[in-house]
């Protein structure tokens, strides 16, 4: 395969995520909805002469070697029949602890070219396995389509929730997947909603917005503030809420608005084509 020079890491929203249960294994049985974006990260990709797998950019606090793009080719290395050196440089649009599963996009993307790359061949289904140990959100960047999920957000149904514009707010907190679904004050008990009416924005309700409200006085502010003009929603369970619209100019207006309290602001649609 010869290496495109660079390729999309898209981000993800939640449009809804309800907690169903807790599991024997501490995971938790959701409900969700992943809605890919046509905005986010950035891997700008090179081969080398070597063997090795060069890893650059920002990754915050995480060794340079210890983060999901590392442990994705590690992951696909007893596969590979044509192991060749690759760097990839990746720029930074996701922030951390955002809720737009920066990191296991990824990692997502990651295996999708060094399955090609090194040839390993393996089908989407055994990638999204190995993916699922990386992470639950992994598997559905290398489905690569906006879905419905269950279990614990591994098991995809394809859907297509339209054309809308989204506004989003990313304000500078991070925020813990493990301190939110750790919280004792979660709901766990949510009950499923219908196919059908998953595209209804009345049923985009995050069990995880409470407590994030309760827990980051930032964030209760901020969703105050917003909330006075616009439908706000929480994505997954980090710190990014966001608003829907059907056409771009409300959205914008929307984003001048919010830009008063946040000064990091995207107005972005949903991804339309595979990512490689």
């Amino acid at each position: 395969m010869k290496l495109p020079k660079s390729v999309l890491s898209p981000a993800k929203i939640n449009l809804m995520l309800r907690v169903l249960g807790r599991r024997a294994d501490g995971y938790h049985n959701l409900q969700t909805s992943f809605e890919l974006l046509d905005w986010g990260d950035t891997l700008h990709l090179k081969p080398t002469s070597t063997s090795d797998v060069v890893i650059e950019g920002d990754f915050g606090d995480l060794p340079q070697h210890n983060n999901l793009i590392d442990k994705a080719a590690r992951l696909l290395e007893p596969f590979a029949k044509k192991p060749q050196g690759i760097k990839i440089e990746v720029e930074k649009k996701i922030p951390q602890g955002a809720g737009l599963g920066g990191g296991s996009s990824n990692a997502a993307v990651t295996l999708l070219i060094l399955n090609r790359f090194w040839q390993c061949d393996l089908p989407i289904e055994v990638l999204m396995r190995l993916g699922l140990k990386l992470g639950a959100d992994v598997p559905v960047f290398v489905f690569g389509k906006s879905a419905i999920a269950t279990g614990v957000g591994e098991q995809l149904q394809a859907y297509d929730f339209g054309s809308r514009f989204y506004v989003l707010f990313m304000p500078d907190c991070m925020i813990s997947t493990a301190t939110v679904f750790s919280d004792p004050d979660l709901e766990r008990g949510q009950q499923m909603v219908a196919t059908e009416v998953v595209d209804d924005p009345a049923v985009w309700i995050n069990d995880c917005l409470p407590v994030v409200l309760s827990r980051f006085p930032q964030m209760r502010s901020l969703y105050a503030q917003l909330s006075l003009t616009d439908e706000i929603y929480l994505s997954g369970t980090g710190s990014t809420l966001f608003a829907a619209f059907d056409s771009l100019q409300r959205a914008e207006s929307c984003a001048e608005r919010g830009r008063a309290f946040c000064s990091k602001v995207a107005v972005v649609k949903a991804l339309k084509k595979n990512i490689l």
